[in-house]
């Protein structure tokens, strides 16, 4: 039985469990590894992300009154709102997250009913692999799938639950990046929502966060496992450093007088190197740097070069530990664990950084080795173990009606 099989059987049981009866619709939603890119979403940049087959599934029905009652099976806890007047919850919980996807989608479309509702998932928490916006837009596809929110032909195409038009998917995103921007309280870019709901399996996604033209990326034939190592490492001090560096960049955009980085040329900031801070102008080379290796990455996957790909991602990691300084003593022992182990193409560190996962490409056949020997080498220099999840490039979020 495959993990999503054995995912929604669980589900439905608890369901069950939790409201009687069965639901009406189920909905999943994946979670995403950033391949390249690295903190060029909210410089207006190039990333190059794909959604992976650890997933975010919702099972749930529409309810007679105005009410949403909310069960978490991983933490055993349940959550209740009204619809009409979301109000938030504790800072950091899960609810927050549930609570503003019905805020956001309250501001474009009409929130026909109150829901029962199930969340589960298997994508590891905490580890930069966005299982918040898989929980976002298993969510919002959900309700739109059992019909408590209104048609999304208002966002300019249908719904994306039945012909999955890519524009409706765009609105949906930016909805709910708004919703995790200003009701959680996040400052994130649209990349996580923009993967989760674009993805395609076999295939990379590349954004460019500026004019918002995106691209879906053939990975070959087979397509290489992508495999995710946990450093266990906390991120907490993730938090508190990714708005850091966004102060530095902004730093050297104010220098310039543009509105993004992207708009700075490697020209420009070499030119103006002397006058730069010392730290920013760092910052603002990896990002300059990592918006060409996207563009270089498209070019490799679009004439079947993965190893060239690869390469481009191990590149990105070192730019990222040198300029950027977003890596740990852990996450390198995990790239240098990696590139000692068979069939790897290239990796680097994932999401904001400085603790957390590695992302690795590594050719499908020799992938379960690859895990072992990351896990050996990556005990040998640190002590601890690591969690290695085997992965594969997925389709995007969607929802379906359940059978009885």
């Amino acid at each position: 039985m495959s993990s999503s099989v054995a995912l929604e059987a669980s589900i439905r049981a608890a369901f069950e469990q939790a409201f009687g009866g069965m639901p009406t619709a189920l909905a999943r939603s994946p979670g995403r590894v950033e391949l390249l890119g690295n903190h060029t979403d909210y410089n207006g940049g190039l990333v190059m992300a794909a959604a992976i087959d650890r997933f975010t599934m919702i099972a749930g029905r529409k309810a007679e009154s105005r009410r949403a009652q909310v069960h978490a099976l991983a933490f055993g806890e349940d959550d209740v709102f009204a619809v009409d007047r979301v109000e938030r919850s504790a800072a950091g919980s899960w609810s927050q997250y549930v609570r503003g996807v019905v805020w956001s989608l309250a501001e474009l479309l009409e929130i026909q009913s109150g829901f029962d509702a199930v969340i589960a998932g298997d994508i590891p928490l905490g580890a930069g692999l966005s299982s918040s916006a898989s929980l976002q837009t298993a969510l919002a596809t959900f309700l739109i799938g059992a019909g408590a929110v209104s048609d999304p032909a208002a966002l300019g195409a249908h719904s994306p639950t039945t012909e999955r038009a890519d524009e409706v998917r765009m609105a949906l995103g930016q909805i709910l990046q708004r919703g995790e921007n200003e009701f959680v309280g996040v400052a994130s870019g649209l990349l996580d929502q923009f993967s989760v709901l674009f993805g395609r399996a076999g295939h990379a996604l590349s954004l460019d966060c500026r004019s918002l033209a995106f691209e879906r990326l053939p990975l070959g034939e087979p397509p290489p496992a992508i495999v995710v190592c946990d450093s266990k490492t906390s991120r907490r001090l993730a938090d508190g450093m990714y708005n850091q560096r966004r102060s530095e960049c902004e730093r050297v955009v104010k220098h310039f007088g543009v509105r993004w980085l992207r708009d700075v040329t490697l020209k420009q900031l070499h030119s103006a190197w002397q006058d730069l801070d010392s730290v920013g102008r760092l910052r603002a080379r990896h990002v300059l740097n990592e918006n060409a290796r996207v563009e270089r990455g498209a070019k490799a996957l679009k004439a079947g070069r993965l190893a060239e790909f690869g390469a481009l991602m191990s590149e990105s990691h070192r730019s990222s530990r040198d300029d950027f300084d977003n890596s740990s003593v852990e996450l390198n022992a995990l790239i240098e664990a990696a590139e000692a182990s068979p069939g790897f193409l290239g990796g680097k560190l994932s999401g904001a950084g400085w603790a957390g996962c590695t992302v690795n490409l590594v050719e499908a056949a020799k992938a379960e080795a690859f895990a072992d020997f990351v896990a050996a080498g990556y005990a040998r220099r640190t002590g601890t173990s690591p969690a290695v999840h085997v992965c594969h490039s997925a389709d995007g979020a969607f929802a379906w009606k359940c059978e009885s």
